[in-house]
């Protein structure tokens, strides 16, 4: 009953709107006040006589403080505010007319007013309720001394007197409670704020100190991936390459050990390359190599082609120790990928336990990427070389220059290019192969051995005839971009020579054009253009539609 009774005198609370909320618990407060005050005075009218004179105003009061209330309930608590005062000033005056102006006790009510005018409305609705109240005082006071106002409604004895007095004045400490208390709570949600204030202010000093850290800590990170990556792409010799990545990265990094493993063309193992710490090196001397998705974090992200972090390596259930890097207490290793094929790994360690940040590990993995893609630049860049070596050493046939075969054509060489098949002399020491591009023959390759040297074995015989495939490719390619060259020139050439015809409609004007230009364009000492059908007995030899061009 008490919880109930508690939440019927206890004042609506807003959601979202602190301010209305505050009005609404002064506005419940006071009028609160005032029913409990009206039901006294009740009380107190049943011992007066004429008691029928003071009720009927007691039970009005009531009920619309009842009804003002329920307004501010609904949620209209300006509206019930402004209400209260207007209609408080209304029976306050009337009081005041009807009850011996100046000499009755409800005179000084209206200082009761203007103290809840500026609590419920600001200042500034005090201000109004105080101008209408010094209005309505100096109006009661005139009208008072002219007598105009309607004879006491019953004489008023001193006691009568002193209790409206004394409601008053209560009235008014209560009053001047609830301002005091509303400016403590005021104060207060101010001190909160301002601690608020100044935590998220030490919350946001911290929360932009870290981040500033981590921006110079990313920013450094990007700067040393960007130089490792300068070495790498601009080192074409693998082993190198390798090598001063492997340095760089342990330099820039600070790490305690850096490796560098690439997985053998069996796909079984994946073999060290490069390291930079003592440990590595003799490992390296030694040939060390651990079986791919067996052997330790190495072993791991090979097989998986995922990174994998052991910020503690005592607690790591893959790491396994290596008597070599004894100093190791965490370790980032992560896969070596390019067009989606895991080729190596990348290993690094460090004698800091959880010395790999998230951080770290997105910074060592793009640059991962980067180094992968270098390392198979070079391995491609170290295969043209063999390939080009190789071209070399097979068609190369004096060391110190090229000569010329001219047009001699042995008869192996007349049958293998009439007949399109390989043909040796009778003692196997020379030997013709075609070259064949679309099953036609386009040439000969024409190779002997020295005196003494014996006959041509098959393995030999095999590699001229992979030579001349090779040849024809090549030979092939050449020729189709000397017809890819003179093809752009003609028509080139076509388009200028059109484009200047199309310069003027007049027919004899396009016909010196396109005589010009075309013996310019080929070259011709002599270009005749000729419209019509050719009459060799009567029409004259530089009659119109004839145009004549040549340059002696």
């Amino acid at each position: 009953m008490w919880e109930n009774m508690k939440r019927f005198l206890s004042p609506p609370v807003f959601a979202g709107d602190e301010e209305k909320t505050r009005i609404a618990a002064l506005l419940n407060a006071i009028l609160w006040i005032f029913v409990f005050i009206c039901i006294a005075a009740g009380l107190f009218f049943l011992f007066l006589p004429n008691p029928e004179l003071s009720l009927p105003l007691v039970g009005t009061f009531l009920l619309v403080n009842a009804a003002l209330l329920w307004m501010m309930r609904r949620g209209h608590v300006s509206a019930a505010s402004l209400w209260f005062l207007i209609g408080f000033w209304i029976l306050m005056t009337s009081v005041c007319v009807f009850l011996g102006g100046t000499q009755s006790a409800t005179y000084w009510s209206y200082v009761v007013i203007v103290v809840v005018a500026g609590l419920l409305l600001g200042g500034r609705g005090g201000i109004i309720f105080a101008g209408l109240s010094v209005v309505a005082t100096l109006g009661i006071t005139l009208a008072q001394t002219a007598n105009l106002l309607p004879s006491a409604l019953g004489a008023r004895t001193p006691m009568e007197q002193w209790w409206p007095l004394s409601l008053f004045v209560m009235a008014t400490a209560g009053l001047l409670n609830l301002a005091s208390r509303s400016l403590q709570e005021a104060l207060q949600r101010a001190h909160n704020y301002a601690a608020e204030l100044e935590e998220q202010r030490a919350g946001l000093e911290v929360t932009v100190e870290e981040r500033t850290r981590e921006l110079a800590r990313r920013t450094r990170y990007l700067e040393v991936t960007s130089a490792i990556a300068r070495e790498a792409t601009s080192e074409l010799e693998l082993n190198a390459l390798m090598t001063n990545v492997v340095n760089s990265i342990s330099r820039q990094f600070g790490f305690y050990h850096t490796a560098l493993f690439l997985i053998d063309p069996t796909g079984e193992w994946a073999e060290l390359q490069a390291a930079s710490s003592e440990g590595g090196l003799k490992m390296l001397a030694r040939g060390h190599r651990l079986r791919v998705g067996q052997e330790g974090m190495v072993g791991y992200v090979s097989r998986r082609g995922q990174s994998r972090i052991a910020l503690d390596t005592g607690q790591d259930r893959v790491f396994f120790g290596n008597p070599d890097l004894p100093l190791t207490r965490s370790e980032a290793t992560l896969p070596l990928r390019t067009r989606g094929q895991v080729i190596g790994v990348l290993d690094a360690q460090s004698s800091e336990p959880e010395a790999f940040t998230p951080e770290d590990v997105a910074a060592l993995q793009s640059l991962a990427d980067q180094i992968a893609t270098a390392i198979n630049n070079a391995r491609l860049f170290r295969q043209v070389e063999e390939s080009a070596a190789a071209e070399r050493r097979a068609f190369v046939s004096n060391r110190q220059t090229i000569l010329p075969a001219g047009d001699t054509w042995t008869p192996q060489m007349q049958a293998a290019l009439t007949q399109g098949q390989m043909a040796a002399d009778a003692r196997n020491t020379a030997l013709a192969i075609p070259i064949k591009v679309r099953d036609q023959v386009i040439g000969v390759i024409d190779g002997r051995k020295p005196d003494g040297g014996g006959q041509w074995t098959q393995e030999e015989i095999a590699l001229m005839q992979a030579l001349a495939e090779q040849s024809a490719l090549a030979l092939e390619s050449a020729r189709l971009y000397q017809d890819t060259q003179r093809r752009a020139v003609r028509e080139r050439m076509v388009g200028e020579v059109t484009g200047r015809i199309r310069e003027t409609l007049d027919v004899e004007a396009v016909l010196k054009t396109a005589a010009d230009e075309i013996r310019q364009a080929l070259q011709l000492k002599r270009l005749v253009v000729r419209l019509g059908a050719p009459d060799e007995d009567t029409a004259p030899h530089n009659e119109k539609g004839h145009q004549d061009v040549g340059q002696d």
